[in-house]
């Protein structure tokens, strides 16, 4: 009787997801993905309603991090719990367990569940990524955080990366989100509602969905290096130009004669930003060429430099 009673009380104290079915179901998608779906219990067992929701994943735009994800369905009033989302929200998402928590029945006066489920969905595929030397969940991916000028606003206070408060409209890990919402809908032929939790001057054209699609077909794993060879007979100059389409960190090192000295220089248009005789460093944030130069200062002879950009 004691273990009854106990029973009782737990159920009573624990939120109705804590009772849930769940199933591993394919998406349908070409890389034969199934996903991880949990079901709360306040929905009758119907195999259906997740099967549906795996096979919508695997119709938008996805990676192979549509493998890793977790979608939990649940009641909206538990999803809005301190337990999971919190109040007011109407999904989530957890980049620790890579899992959605949201309803999977559509709100009145709020956009569909699955264009709710899709926004979720653009975080888990900034987290899946890297934007060196930035969070990609804060961000966004690197060619669309590039693009969009993330860095630049951010250092300009137009761009509040992580703010989930007072500035969330600025802030463009959630832009990101929509955006890809915007890339998701439109590809399978569904026009998207209007675009009112972030700032409009975030809305994407078509270069932001073309590089976002990109982004997730072809992820950016981190910085190219180019070795670039020169020597030193007469002259004080050598010049390299640099193109720099994504932002991120840019790192020159110099390997010279042991006899001879050498300098690296490195210009933002006529403006020194860097200098060093073996190294230099800078932090690419909206510049789309850079102009690097090694300058002969004693000796003479062969010399490399190593470029580092992202």
């Amino acid at each position: 009787m004691k273990h009854v009673l106990i029973v009782v009380v737990v159920a009573l104290v624990l939120p109705a997801a804590a009772f849930a079915w769940d199933g591993s179901y394919p998406t349908g998608d070409a890389a034969g993905t199934s996903i991880h779906i949990v079901v709360s219990d306040a929905f009758p067992v119907d195999p259906t309603l997740p099967q549906s929701w795996a096979a919508y994943l695997g119709s938008i735009p996805h990676g192979s991090e549509l493998s890793s994800l977790t979608l939990n369905l649940m009641p909206l009033s538990v999803v809005e719990s301190n337990t999971y989302c919190g109040d007011q929200s109407l999904a989530c998402y957890d980049p620790a367990t890579k899992t959605i928590y949201a309803s999977p029945e559509d709100q009145l006066d709020q956009p569909p569940a699955k264009e709710i489920v899709t926004h979720e969905y653009g975080h888990h595929i900034a987290n899946s990524q890297t934007d060196a030397p930035w969070s990609a969940e804060d961000y966004g991916t690197k060619r669309w955080s590039s693009y969009e000028n993330i860095c630049k606003r951010t250092t300009a206070g137009t761009a509040s990366p992580g703010d989930e408060g007072g500035a969330y409209s600025q802030n463009p890990g959630e832009a990101f989100a929509e955006s890809y919402r915007v890339l998701a809908l439109t590809a399978i032929g569904v026009t998207p509602s209007s675009w009112e939790i972030v700032a409009a001057d975030f809305y994407p054209d078509a270069k932001a969905l073309q590089l976002l699609q990109q982004d997730i077909t072809s992820p950016w794993t981190g910085p190219t290096v180019r070795h670039v060879h020169g020597s030193f007979g007469n002259g004080a100059t050598r010049t390299i130009g640099v193109q720099t389409s994504l932002d991120g960190s840019f790192v020159a090192r110099l390997h010279a004669p042991s006899k001879a000295r050498f300098r690296l220089e490195l210009y933002d248009g006529s403006t020194l930003v860097a200098h060093g005789t073996a190294t230099v460093r800078f932090q690419i944030c909206g510049q789309r060429s850079l102009t690097l130069k090694v300058q002969r200062l004693a000796g003479r002879g062969f010399f490399t430099v190593d470029v580092s950009k992202p």
